[in-house]
């Protein structure tokens, strides 16, 4: 079953924790949507990311939270890609059944991130998308406190992910 994972890191070059996660799946069968690298404009093109969500039985999120949401061209992909029609209505079941998910990197540490302001409620936006669109939402992967992993806590994180993408549900 071909996963899509939908990537949105605005300076990717720069980026120690994506770049990482990009290369460790660039040579699998997961297609790769890069949309900074794709709508630099912010101008999607919606067919064509439509297109790739109607292939794919996996989607996964990637990106580095910012200020407990996503980056700003995540937003406009799911305002201008999950139309009425497509991912919701009474005719909208394109994404009905499959895997949603998400693979986050943040600059906090899993301790700071508890009770009222816990990751799982932050992430409730996305949980509740996922529901709205039947899609089936799966665990995330995450990956905390990005400014101290050294190269080889990288290079175990990007393996995890690797194998994290295999396992996703069917």
């Amino acid at each position: 079953m071909p996963t899509l994972v939908v990537l949105a890191h605005p300076d990717l070059a720069h980026s120690r924790v994506n770049k990482a996660l990009k290369e460790a799946i660039a040579n699998t069968e997961v297609e790769i949507s890069d949309l900074y690298a794709l709508y630099p404009d912010f101008n999607i093109d919606v067919q064509a990311e439509q297109a790739k969500l109607l292939k794919a039985q996996k989607v996964v999120l990637q990106f580095p939270m910012f200020w407990y949401s996503s980056p700003p061209l995540l937003k406009k992909y799911f305002d201008n890609v999950l139309t009425y029609g497509f991912a919701y209505g009474s005719k909208g079941e394109a994404l009905a059944g499959k895997a949603f998910a998400l693979a986050i990197s943040l600059g906090a540490r899993e301790e700071d991130l508890s009770g009222e302001f816990s990751l799982e409620r932050i992430l409730t936006p996305f949980k509740a998308t996922a529901h709205f669109v039947q899609m089936r939402y799966s665990k995330p992967f995450v990956i905390y406190n990005t400014a101290r992993l050294d190269g080889v806590d990288l290079q175990v994180q990007a393996q995890a992910y690797q194998a994290w993408l295999k396992g996703l549900a069917h």
